[in-house]
């Protein structure tokens, strides 16, 4: 038998569930094929930073591939309808009796893997798909219904059970060597018409090697410190960042899992899951808020449709102001740490998660403008841009989702930036037109005396903080109080 493998979102060797059983099947040699797709990632948001990241992941992998014997081959399709017939071909001009690849579970994805499949058996080729990106498959975690779980700790729970009953995931042994190579590697471009980005390569390194530098330095320094960390955007190490490699399948769920475990200096006879140091049980935690969203997306698809999940909240009618979205998204909005949290985004491609939530709730609570604008631009320019984890963590702070933030909870950013960036260093970094003003003054810069106020060059508010959360809490309740 000869294998083809399909690469998406598993950008590895190491613990690659896919690469792992074509190589240990296959005995008759193994291709590798990535599927350029402009078109669909332009349909689907993705960042040119994050294009960039998976050009030269690819770069790296191809290498790692060729000491395999494995040829990686770049196909390019500018629509995903194009794909299935582009698959086959390959497999047919290579010899390759079957297809092999790891799920995607966004709704568009599963289609399109769906009428992959479908082509290849039509073509008298076998397929073999895995559940790669997950602890447990979509589905296999269920309330005592039999429905999908729509709260977060009681999915938890549930899982930590079956992980626990059926035993932690172990990662896939490494893939054998092959004896020969079946064709040759085609290099990888180096950008994408349309995709080219103006963020600096070394601010993500790329490659399935350095995610794992990444993740030991992380756990080694920062993981069991990681709960009381976590939240300060000016502790560079208080967080793992690696969330952009996780996307882009770098590295896997599974290998951030088991080092958290090894690293929890936990009793022999408790679980590592939920036990032992409050750092590394928070940040399984955050772990599998990944996994929960995922299971949502499948479980609720209208997710993926530019729907909210709370269906009653559909008729909220969001404010229509070009000029307001226009300087959130540049950073101009009157709010320091908002327009930092902005700034870090453009400039870096990333924002810390605290800051994603706070300007989320700017967005849809103060500005009172539509969440579906600000998932959007936030998947336009996310390293990390992952359709689960935003849709979710969108819907979370506009009161719209699963599990959602209580519609009268509502962020006050200067609340959060005394709170979480005390001294004003975070927003010194970002807004360098603040950076003169003391730890006291550069949370509401707006309270300084006119003269001084006059010779910042820096907006006034847009909004008053006070009156647009009392509108925003009731357009909420008129919605609640009709659906009951």
């Amino acid at each position: 038998m000869r294998g083809l493998v399909w690469l998406r979102t598993d950008l590895r060797v190491s613990d690659n569930t896919a690469l792992a059983a074509a190589c240990k099947a296959c005995k008759d040699g193994v291709v590798a094929a990535f599927v350029i797709s402009p078109g669909e990632w332009r349909v689907h948001d993705w960042a040119p930073v994050k294009v960039d990241l998976v050009l030269r992941t690819l770069a790296e992998l191809s290498v790692a591939l060729a000491k395999l014997n494995i040829a990686l081959r770049i196909v390019e399709c500018a629509s995903p309808k194009d794909i299935p017939g582009a698959l086959v071909g390959l497999a047919e001009s290579h010899g390759c009796d079957g297809l092999f690849f790891n799920r995607e579970y966004e709704l568009n994805e599963a289609r399109r893997d769906e009428t992959v499949a479908a082509a290849f058996v039509d073509s008298g080729r076998k397929v073999h798909a895995y559940h790669d990106q997950v602890y447990a498959a979509p589905g296999e975690i269920r309330t005592g219904g039999g429905t999908y779980f729509t709260v977060f700790t009681p999915f938890k729970k549930a899982l930590y059970t079956h992980l626990l009953r059926a035993s932690i995931p172990d990662c896939v042994s490494a893939p054998r060597a092959l004896p020969a190579m079946v064709g040759t590697p085609d290099p990888v471009p180096a950008s994408v018409h349309g995709f080219e980005s103006t963020i600096p390569a070394s601010l993500w390194p790329a490659g399935e090697s350095h995610a794992r530098k990444r993740l030991g330095a992380f756990v080694e320094r920062s993981l069991l410190s990681y709960k009381a960390r976590r939240d300060f955007p000016a502790d560079t190490d208080g967080t793992s960042t690696l969330s952009a490699y996780l996307n882009i399948g770098a590295i896997s769920c599974r290998q951030c899992l088991h080092a958290a475990l090894a690293a929890n200096p936990v009793p022999a006879s408790r679980s590592a899951l939920d036990s032992g140091s409050e750092g590394a049980v928070h940040w399984i935690s955050e772990l599998v808020w990944r996994e929960f969203y995922i299971h949502i997306m499948v479980g609720y698809p209208r997710v993926c449709m530019n729907r909210a999940f709370q269906k009653p909240t559909e008729a909220i009618r969001w404010n229509e102001n070009a000029a307001h979205f226009d300087a959130w998204t540049r950073g101009r909005t009157g709010v320091p740490i908002v327009d930092a949290a902005m700034r870090q985004l453009a400039t870096t491609g990333f924002m810390h998660n605290r800051l994603r939530m706070v300007a989320a709730m700017y967005l849809t609570k103060n500005l009172f403008l539509d969440w579906r604008l600000g998932e959007a631009f936030f998947m336009r320019h996310l390293v990390d841009g992952f359709l689960a984890s935003n849709n979710g963590g969108w819907q979370w702070s506009a009161s719209t989702g699963t599990d959602a933030a209580p519609y009268f909870r509502i962020f006050n950013p200067v609340s959060q930036s005394r709170r979480f960036d005390e001294q004003g260093e975070f927003i010194r970094r970002y807004v360098p037109e603040l950076r003169d003003l003391d730890a006291e003054t550069i949370h509401e810069p707006w309270t300084l005396p006119g003269l001084l106020r006059q010779g910042l060059d820096y907006p006034s508010p847009l909004v008053d903080l006070s009156k647009s959360r009392a509108d925003a809490i009731e357009a909420f309740r008129v919605v609640k109080g009709a659906d009951s």
